[in-house]
């Protein structure tokens, strides 16, 4: 009987390393995606703007730096703006 609960574990146990190891593949699929796809529109910005995104990130980060209770009410402003684009019927 002992036996039979023995194997039963080791069965549980390979069956979860088997979705480990799943789950670790489409892991690494989503972030070369992601990485893909920031790698894009980190191209466009930079053809549309005539800057690169570090540029712009500086001038982000310098600005809020500068002005943070400014940045905090531009930030609710916007996700109160794009909450209600987003949530329309």
């Amino acid at each position: 009987m002992e036996e039979r609960h023995f194997e039963s574990s080791i069965g549980e146990v390979q069956r979860s390393a088997r979705r480990m190891a799943d789950a670790q593949e489409m892991a690494a699929r989503a972030s070369e995606f992601v990485s893909e796809r920031a790698r894009d529109v980190g191209q466009q910005v930079e053809r549309l703007t005539g800057r690169s995104t570090d540029a712009w990130m500086r001038d982000a980060r310098r600005f809020v730096q500068d002005h943070p209770l400014q940045a905090v009410v531009l930030t609710v402003g916007l996700g109160f703006v794009l909450g209600k684009i987003l949530l329309r019927d």
